[in-house]
């Protein structure tokens, strides 16, 4: 995709996707035999764990593999072309990204997989839509938006937020600059943990509708955020 083409984002942006992204993994950790969407990582890791000791569990993580690769490949082919010619926007891609998440809260809040095992039809629509809306949610962020902050995983911005600090004291005449990426950095890593622990939360209480709070986050970034192109 043409960098040109990148667009001016608020800086909330990142924050509140990392929120989103800890969010939905909690729950999917929770209520979807311990797998991983957004963090595609921690689902590789549970497969080495899984492939010996609970093979129809490492075969679910199996599929979240493939769907999350497949998924990628079609989101970047499709919004690449549809940005490039104008016929979408990143409200767009936001409000899609909600769609996706309601539509695996519907389907597992009303479907139960817990009670219906890790490769039965709803948990792998569950996990399919889950899976597609955070691929979704990770191309918009690398490739369209000019905030290249990981939202899905933290080690980057962990060390961005250290190495920020080192240069904060190193570099007395780019203090601003290091002041600016760390209040970012911590932003992230503190959004991050407080999705995590509502889900947590909330999954205990209300199950999968705990995902209406994601869905309305997106919504919301849907409604506020600016398109103007970056030249």
């Amino acid at each position: 995709m043409d960098r040109s083409a990148s667009h001016q984002s608020l800086p909330m942006v990142p924050v509140l996707l990392a929120f989103c992204a800890c969010f939905v993994d909690v729950i999917c950790i929770l209520g979807l035999f311990h797998t991983f969407t957004a963090f595609i990582t921690g689902t590789l890791v549970v497969l080495c764990t899984e492939v010996f000791h609970k093979a129809e569990n490492a075969s679910l993580k199996l599929f979240v593999l493939a769907m999350f690769f497949a998924a990628t490949l079609f989101w970047f082919t499709a919004v690449s072309r549809l940005v490039r010619t104008g016929r979408v926007t990143v409200r767009h891609l936001f409000a899609v990204e909600a769609a996706l998440v309601a539509a695996f809260m519907l389907v597992a809040a009303l479907g139960d997989p817990g009670a219906s095992g890790p490769l039965s039809a709803v948990t792998l629509v569950a996990v399919g839509l889950s899976t597609v809306a955070m691929a979704l949610q990770n191309v918009t962020m690398l490739t369209i938006l000019n905030h290249h902050v990981p939202t899905t995983m933290m080690t980057g911005n962990s060390l961005k937020l250290v190495l920020g600090i080192a240069d904060y004291f190193q570099h007395a005449d780019t203090r601003s600059d290091s002041r600016s990426r760390i209040v970012q950095q911590a932003l992230v890593l503190a959004a991050f943990a407080a999705g995590g622990l509502l889900a947590s939360l909330l999954m205990k209480i209300a199950g999968f509708w705990a995902l209406s709070v994601p869905v309305a986050v997106l919504l919301f970034l849907a409604t506020v955020h600016r398109d103007s192109l970056k030249n």
